[in-house]
């Protein structure tokens, strides 16, 4: 679908991440017509989730999804507890399927996307459109009326019965909406490095329980891994991601520290939720909702 000065449909995604992507995928399911917004120029392409649980195993299920990502998984592993000395003093192995998939899978962000928006594109009745950014909306009775901006800048009117926000932790929807976030709140900054190799063998998740700099380790699709540390009040995040640092970080938990990056730099991880997740036509949805830390697949 192209896009055009004036277009109709039944939903408005704005944000085409891994809840907005999902719910495409549900609503082509059920053919209800939609169209997808978002301002990147495609699919993210940098690792950012690497874990997946069974709850949303199964909500791809729904959408006729999870046989085609279950090969881009690593599935069931769980999570083994260091000292400060690295000896293993604990460990949890989930073995049921509640939801008929493991407990824990590890996944690969842009290759799950990639296939959820490779799904949408065999549809022609339904769009994403890229590099399209929501600039104002309006509400009705009936309808919400977007305007949005494409690549060429051209301005373009969506009209809409609903709007969902899958925007983000920072979602401009939510803010133009006056919703706030409330509940429990705390920022916690982490440093995480994702290697495009690994030297360290453990199928499961490596907990380095250590008062002086927890970490963790997690296995990845291909052979990669991350890693997580906890930095400390007042570590300077320009300094943390020097290589140097992360390589003498890297070689207090195992082999690793000579290998290649993907990608290092400083989260902070959020507990917060919309006091709120309708205002009339307009809905939110993932992080535009709820900001969850991600341990154990649950962001």
């Amino acid at each position: 679908m192209t896009p055009h000065c004036g277009v109709s449909t039944d939903i408005l995604v704005v944000g085409a991440g891994p809840t907005g992507l999902l719910l495409a995928n549900l609503l082509s399911s059920m053919g209800v017509k939609f169209v997808v917004i978002d301002k990147k120029p495609t699919t993210i392409s940098e690792p950012r989730a690497v874990s997946i649980d069974d709850e949303s195993m199964r909500a791809l299920q729904a959408a006729g999804l999870s046989e085609a990502v279950e090969p881009i998984t690593v599935r069931g592993y769980g999570s083994i507890y260091r000292g400060p000395k690295g000896h293993p003093f604990a460990q949890v192995k989930p073995s049921s399927r509640q939801y008929g998939f493991d407990k824990r899978n590890a996944v690969h962000q842009p290759q799950l996307e990639k296939i959820m928006e490779d799904a949408l594109t065999e549809n022609d009745a339904h769009a994403v459109l890229f590099q399209t950014e929501l600039i104002q909306f309006e509400q009705t009775d009936d309808h919400v009326n977007a305007v949005c901006t494409g690549s060429d800048q051209q301005t373009m009117h969506i009209s809409a019965k609903y709007m969902v926000a899958c925007d983000g932790g920072k979602s401009s929807v939510r803010k133009s909406l006056g919703i706030a976030m409330s509940g429990l709140t705390f920022e916690e900054p982490w440093l995480i490095v994702d290697l495009k190799g690994t030297q360290n063998r453990s199928f499961h998740t490596e907990v380095f329980c250590d008062p002086t700099r927890p970490g963790i380790t997690l296995p990845g699709p291909n052979g990669t891994r991350r890693y997580e540390f906890k930095l400390h009040k007042g570590e300077d995040h320009e300094a943390v991601v020097q290589p140097e640092f992360v390589r003498t970080l890297l070689a207090h938990c195992g082999k690793d520290e000579q290998e290649e990056f993907e990608r290092v730099l400083v989260y902070t991880f959020h507990a917060r939720i919309a006091e709120k997740w309708r205002e009339k036509r307009v809905l939110l949805a993932g992080d535009a909702a709820h900001l969850t830390p991600p341990f154990a697949g649950q962001g």
